[in-house]
């Protein structure tokens, strides 16, 4: 997937209504300050006013302000209110996009890099990515991942196994492998049907 430039500014509007802690804030002062083009902020304001992050006021002293509380939502929330799921692929969200679905083993992929993204983006919550930004323990350790091949990144989940407690690890999105890089600490409870039969 690629994260939008409306998702991108939405972030630094909330970013910058989060600087404010009484009253509102004008969607021009905000516009200027973040470098986001005046009509482009207002839709955006529209966006986040609809998914309940804002509320508004009209008038001389009107604007925005955070209706949310920045701790309680995620960038996964943010992303999927601006431009929908969070998908690599639109086969990997929607079985129906194709008929080859069922059997094409590289929707599989697709399906692990999505559940891989959703609990990465699900890990962070906009109140600690504006506070710490770059240094969030969880980003450090993303970015720390030793991508030059297929064999480093296997290491990591060969090791993340071992330290699994019991060795449990969700074979649909591998959660357990995943471990302390995800934040996941125990099964993936999106892969586990409500009876609790295990995932498919």
């Amino acid at each position: 997937m690629e994260v939008s430039r409306r998702c991108d500014y939405a972030c630094r509007i909330l970013r910058a209504a989060s600087k404010r802690t009484e009253g509102y804030v004008s969607i021009a002062e905000i516009s200027e300050e973040e470098s986001i083009p005046y009509a482009f902020a207002r839709s955006i304001q529209h966006d986040l006013t609809s998914a309940g992050f804002i509320s508004t006021a009209r008038g001389a002293r009107g604007g925005l302000a955070l209706k949310c509380n920045l701790d309680e939502v995620t960038l996964l929330d943010l992303v999927q209110a601006l431009q929908g799921p969070a998908s690599i692929s639109q086969c990997a969200n929607d079985p129906s996009i194709c008929a080859l679905q069922p059997s094409c083993v590289f929707n599989r992929v697709w399906q692990g890099a999505d559940r891989i993204l959703f609990a990465y983006f699900s890990s962070i919550t906009l109140g600690s990515l504006f506070e710490k930004g770059g240094e969030l323990p969880i980003v450090k350790q993303a970015m720390e991942l030793d991508i030059s091949g297929i064999g480093g990144f296997m290491g990591v989940l060969a090791e993340e196994r071992a330290n699994a407690s019991g060795g449990a690890a969700c074979e649909a999105c591998g959660s357990g492998l995943l471990g302390s890089l995800l934040s996941e600490p125990g099964p993936c409870e999106s892969c586990t049907p409500a009876k609790g039969a295990r995932a498919e």
